[in-house]
């Protein structure tokens, strides 16, 4: 089940099933204590989509920890997204993201283990899918803390609604949730330990640049257009750089093209890595350039460089928080297309806002984040 199957699943048949548990919500209300948590010993964070999502969570579950360490920490996600979270939590739950059959199957299979657990405190992290709140409530959460996401109707099971803001970053929008339950108001801070296997990479020296030139299967509208990355690997090769392109299986065509435009020794891993060589692949790089999409925020929670590209989306909620990062944006009156508010769905097929960035200036970005991290680990 692809992104855009589960956004349209979620969307017709979320609201209907809130409505239809809504009366058992006002019942459950009506029946409801109010006696106090006492110390919380089950402790549940729910966010199924979104590997960069994930990066951005890691400092969020640190802090989860120290305020609550006598809880037993579950993560409920997708089961592509486990590797991110397997060493910052005690236990990960997983949903298939497809065939749609499984996906259900496994969303009760969560719901009645969090049932059986007796959850006292749950995290629903979710901006927009109502499926998350459905599957709390049948859990049978004591509390549930959720994103209200203002037109979507997508919190009227929570028992805490934390008001949605498009104005911050998506990272303080998480640490908001965590705010609600009393865990240290400072500003977020990136970083976070990201399980990590070992790159299939012959490293010969020189500084490492990663181009990642897909965008996963949300809105193929996000990526800058694949012959400039071509043309950037050229120039970053011709200045003493070994450049390496990653992506999906299902990107492996995209990557082909970088090679071919490029016409200089390019690394293609595209299809070869999982999210662990991925992120060793990303801690032993110098500086990634990508579009807006989940490396981008491994990378900085492992503290690697960044040059992201955007247009219809902003950085403004989703830029590299990563140290030495820069994010382009040249934003159209139209942009941004894709929101929390509208399910991160785009009719655009003209994204001009990718277009209009340049290769030299993003090639310069590169350049001088490369020297700077081959000065600092030589250093």
């Amino acid at each position: 089940m692809s992104f855009s199957t589960a956004k349209l699943v979620d969307r017709l048949g979320g609201g209907l099933v809130h409505r239809l548990l809504r009366p058992a919500r006002a019942w459950r209300d009506w029946r409801a204590s109010d006696r106090p948590l006492g110390t919380v010993r089950e402790l549940v964070v729910v966010k199924f989509w979104g590997v960069g999502n994930a990066a951005l969570l890691l400092p969020v579950l640190a802090r989860l920890r120290q305020r609550f360490p006598a809880a037993r920490l579950t993560m409920v996600t997708l089961a592509g997204n486990e590797p991110v979270y397997r060493d910052a939590v005690d236990r990960v739950l997983t949903v298939r993201a497809d065939p749609i059959p499984g996906a259900i199957r496994d969303l009760a299979r969560v719901t009645w283990t969090l049932r059986r657990d007796r959850v006292d405190l749950a995290l629903d992290m979710e901006q927009f899918v109502r499926a998350s709140q459905a599957m709390l409530f049948l859990a049978r959460a004591r509390q549930v803390v959720a994103f209200d996401t203002p037109g979507l109707d997508r919190a009227s099971l929570a028992d805490v609604r934390v008001p949605y803001d498009d104005g911050q970053h998506m990272a303080e929008g998480f640490l908001d949730i965590a705010r609600a339950v009393g865990v240290d108001p400072s500003r977020y801070r990136p970083g976070g330990g990201v399980a990590r296997g070992r790159a299939p990479l012959r490293r010969d020296g020189r500084p490492i640049a990663v181009l990642h030139p897909g965008s996963g299967d949300n809105f193929i509208g996000r990526r800058w257009p694949t012959r400039r990355f071509g043309l950037l690997a050229r120039n970053l090769v011709e200045s003493g750089a070994q450049v390496v392109v990653t992506g999906t299986r299902d990107e492996r065509a995209l990557a082909r093209e970088v090679v071919e435009v490029a016409g200089v020794p390019v690394v293609d891993l595209s299809g070869r890595l999982d999210l662990d060589t991925l992120s060793s692949l990303l801690a032993e790089a110098h500086v990634l350039v990508s579009n807006d999409t989940g490396p981008v925020h491994l990378a900085g929670a492992l503290g690697t460089p960044v040059v992201a590209l955007y247009g219809p989306n902003t950085p403004r909620l989703y830029g590299p928080l990563g140290p030495n990062s820069r994010a382009f944006y040249a934003p159209p009156p139209c942009s941004p297309c894709i929101t929390n508010f509208n399910y991160k769905t785009s009719r655009c097929l003209l994204p001009v806002c990718m277009h209009v960035l340049g290769v030299d200036e993003v090639a310069a970005a590169a350049r001088a984040r490369l020297s700077l991290a081959r000065a600092e680990r030589s250093g």
